[in-house]
């Protein structure tokens, strides 16, 4: 029996059809949720789906080698201290952070009201204030090229931007708390 290293044509196949559909999917799904998210979030089976999601995320979210940022924020209600996964990438004096579902999610909200939150992003943890909503116009060509197809495909037209913060160096501990890494 011979074993080859080389993939046959179906294998070669049904590797390009997976991987186009995981494609259709990313670019298809932040499109469906933000026109149908009330709907979307009373299925159980959706929210089940997204949970699990979120949790294979936040794993490798804000490691060395994923560009995948790990956020930290502060309800805005609640005040207790959430982490979101999201696509992050340097600009300016901060970060830039894509709204893939509108500006109706509770990080996005959360933020807006704190005014400050932490990332971590490729190993290092940045404190970062003075959210603003830019459009992609203004931003897009900030991002590599396979992300900006990526972004157009799904249709995301706006980004927060978040600064560094002024009173921190670079790195600080994660948020535990509004008051922590200074103004909070």
């Amino acid at each position: 029996m011979r074993i080859s290293a080389r993939p046959t044509g179906r294998s070669l196949v049904a590797a390009l059809a997976v991987g186009g559909g995981l494609l259709g999917w990313v670019a298809v799904l932040p499109r469906v949720f933000r026109r149908h998210r009330e709907l979307l979030l009373g299925f159980n089976p959706f929210k089940r789906f997204l949970k699990a999601y979120n949790n294979l995320a936040s794993k490798i979210s804000g490691t060395e080698h994923s560009s995948w940022g790990l956020l930290t924020h502060v309800g805005r209600h609640s005040g207790r201290v959430y982490q979101t996964s999201l696509g992050a990438y340097p600009y300016g004096d901060g970060f830039l952070l894509p709204l893939a579902y509108g500006t109706h999610t509770d990080w996005y909200q959360n933020l807006m009201a704190a005014g400050s939150g932490t990332l971590t992003w490729r190993g290092g943890t940045y404190w970062l204030e003075r959210p603003e909503l830019v459009s992609a116009p203004e931003v897009m060509r900030a991002w590599p090229v396979m992300s900006r197809i990526l972004l157009r495909l799904a249709g995301i037209h706006n980004f927060v931007w978040l600064h560094k913060s002024r009173n921190q160096g670079t790195d600080c501990p994660p948020v535990t708390s509004p008051a922590q890494c200074g103004t909070g």
